[in-house]
């Protein structure tokens, strides 16, 4: 089992810190290949080419080179054929995509009823073993007697890691973070996820070529002897699938509470903007028991009247049997012939808050329907509602089910997600994602920000990966002998099934130190000062003093980022709580604004607002629209605010004759002209 190999010392694994320490350094292998020309070190695997020049045009920036290609890929099997592979500029990481040798993982099949009837006592079978089952964090069993009072690190040079910043690309610790903060509500720890505030703020990034499916932004900075690397990964936007969705929606009586109902509602009326012809929506409620008053409803043959009148006569009642809700969805989602399902994407969408007090009400047990529906190709995303609602048991479920989490809080988040986010929520762009990094001799990995790392590929789980999303990987560097030359080669992989076809493909992304410390280094500064948030936020929820040195920290990491709309609202409710002055808004010149606000960003905007002195002008956008238009705007300063990941403002001056204003918004910043 992986946890006695584990114990066993076969892997490194860690989640959200340091790696624990490995065994003594392995002996550097012997050097292959030659020497490095041109400009960047686009090389072919296999062909013992060394550097190479920049053939393809991608790259301007150092002279790359430094290993052979054959020898960074040394953990490759070697019956693996020769795949083309190039590398970056300025930190940008272009990517070359290459067909996998293994057959396809086709999940195009529906069970029948008997096969569902299989799977379920398959369920019911490994509960024994869950209810058994020690923690997977556990410690071994065998202690050692002695440790030294300074331990001497040891770290495992020129490795390959795997990586994943998050299992579940959970946003909800995220958003409850900061709808805590803002109101002044207490957290526990176990609420904050500091890797979720990577996955949730928007960073810059690099759109993927037409023909790749990831694209990846890279930057590095050096603090003696550490190496802080930054790498964003965003995905690509291929044809939409016919969508058939299962909204599965939690009608008990703790839905009364803190208008959660009404966010419910508000949400489901914005599902006519983003269902398109052709697609299918089943509506399931649930309370004490399960009910399906729409299924198999097909947009743009039925009437919509029946959807709408569901959702306006939903009312709480009861008690709340969540496994009831979760098996008559998988009864739905698994009951349709292959071929009624194939090229389609498959999702339930869950909202609920989540308290389980009736049937089963074992998350572990419950949760196991999760990884259930993934196993039959159906992908499973939660909507948590209210201030209380179980966070454990949404993040279990949507692990196992491999879909997006995500907090309801605001009906201005209500607007985006369900609005210009919805597609993120519900439609994947790769399935089965696993990244690792191939480092040099000269680096170890000292600490990794995200979920999990491990020098073992069966201890990072891989990830499904949503349209529309940015991680950003952050992770420190330690540099063996203080020596570290601009040549030495990193290496992403990213090994993944095509979220449309199910075939497996590889992208193996490559750059050079020196390529990475001429990157931009906006998002690897953003990426620290929201890991100090993190820790001052920490603090607070363990009853230590978040204003003292957290505070610090946080402050010297937010100085140096001056533009960004984002971190300017993180300072407000940091210097809010501590009674300090922090810059809140972005100043962004504007010349020639006017009614008119066309909105172009990197990442769903909900709502615009214009604040003119005391008068304030508001309007919704939708997935279709992303224009504001307004009336009767006083001439002068105002102040533009954007309800994105995070709220943002920007100062705008306001001509005296009508115009248009285009805002861009790029990893956090906005620019409006």
């Amino acid at each position: 089992m992986a946890r006695a190999k584990r114990a066993a010392g076969s892997g490194r694994r860690s989640r959200g810190g340091p790696l624990p320490l490995p065994p003594p350094p392995r002996a550097a292998p012997s050097p292959v290949g030659g020497t490095a020309s041109g400009l960047g070190g686009l090389g072919t695997k296999g062909t013992g080419a060394g550097g190479g020049g920049a053939a393809d045009g991608f790259f301007q920036g150092r002279s790359g080179g430094g290993k052979a290609a054959n020898e960074v890929a040394a953990n490759q099997p070697a019956a693996e054929p020769a795949k083309p592979t190039s590398g970056l500029e300025g930190g940008l990481v272009r990517e070359t995509l290459s067909a996998g040798d293994a057959p396809a993982d086709t999940t195009t099949s529906a069970p029948m009823r008997q096969k569902k009837t299989a799977k379920l006592d398959d369920l019911q079978a490994r509960r024994a073993d869950l209810d058994n089952a020690d923690d997977d964090e556990a410690e071994p069993a065998e202690v050692a007697t002695a440790t030294p009072a300074v331990p001497t690190p040891v770290y495992d040079w020129g490795a390959t890691v795997y990586l994943s910043n998050d299992d579940s690309m959970s946003l909800a610790s995220a958003q409850r973070v900061l709808y805590a903060t803002a109101r002044g509500v207490p957290l526990s720890p176990s609420e904050v996820r500091p890797h979720e505030l990577l996955n949730y703020f928007s960073f810059d990034s690099a759109a993927p070529a037409p023909d790749r499916t990831f694209g990846v932004l890279g930057a590095a900075e050096r603090d003696g002897d550490t190496l802080t690397v930054s790498l964003a990964v965003r995905g690509a936007n291929p044809p939409r699938q016919p969508l058939d969705l299962t909204v599965l929606l939690d009608r008990s009586g703790s839905m009364a509470a803190e208008g959660r109902m009404d966010y419910t509602r508000r949400g489901l009326s914005l599902l006519s903007d983003n269902l398109q012809r052709g697609d299918r929506l089943d509506l399931v409620l649930f309370d004490g028991e399960a009910c399906t008053p729409v299924e198999n409803f097909v947009v743009g043959r039925d009437d919509p009247a029946l959807v709408e009148d569901v959702i306006r006569q939903m009312a709480p009642r009861g008690s709340t049997d969540l496994d009831a809700g979760l098996q008559e969805a998988y009864r739905i989602q698994t009951s349709r012939d292959a071929g009624d399902v194939h090229g389609r994407n498959r999702r339930v969408l869950l909202v609920t808050d989540a308290e389980l007090n009736t049937g089963n009400v074992s998350e572990a047990l419950v949760s196991e329907v999760g990884r259930h529906l993934d196993e039959n190709g159906v992908h499973l995303s939660g909507v948590g509602v209210g201030r209380d609602f179980n966070d454990h048991m949404l993040d279990l479920l949507t692990e196992k089910g491999k879909g997006a989490y995500v907090y309801l809080g605001s009906e201005a988040v209500v607007d985006r997600i369900f609005g210009p986010g919805f597609d993120s929520l519900v439609r994947t762009v790769a399935h089965d994602v696993q990244f690792s990094l191939d480092l040099p001799e000269s680096l170890a990995m000292a600490k990794f920000y995200g979920e999990e790392a491990s020098t073992n590929a069966e201890d990072v789980d891989p990830i499904h990966y949503h349209a529309g999303t940015t991680q950003l990987f952050l992770q420190d560097l330690a540099i063996r002998d203080g020596q570290l030359a601009d040549s030495d080669p990193i290496v992403m992989h990213i090994a993944y099934r095509d979220a449309i076809t199910g075939e497996p493909s590889k992208e193996e992304l490559r750059t050079t130190v020196g390529a990475l410390l001429d990157g931009d280094r906006h998002n690897l500064r953003k990426g620290r000062a929201l890991m100090a948030f993190s820790d001052w936020v920490m603090a607070g929820a363990m009853g230590a003093d978040a204003c003292g040195a957290p505070l610090d920290t946080y402050r010297e990491r937010a100085d140096w980022i001056g533009d960004d709309a984002e971190i300017g609202f993180v300072n407000g409710l940091v210097g809010q709580r501590c009674g300090v002055a922090l810059p809140t808004v972005a100043v962004a010149e504007a010349g020639g604004v006017a009614l008119k606000v066309r909105v172009d960003a990197d990442i769903p905007i909900g709502r615009v607002e214009l604040q003119c002195g005391a008068r304030s002008h508001l309007e919704t956008l939708t997935p279709a629209d992303t224009i504001a238009t307004f009336s009767h705007v006083q001439p002068g300063a105002c102040t533009l605010k954007l309800d994105g990941t995070t709220p943002m403002a920007a100062a705008v001056e306001v001509p005296p004759t009508d115009a248009d204003l285009r805002c861009i918004v790029r990893g956090g910043r906005v620019s409006c002209t």
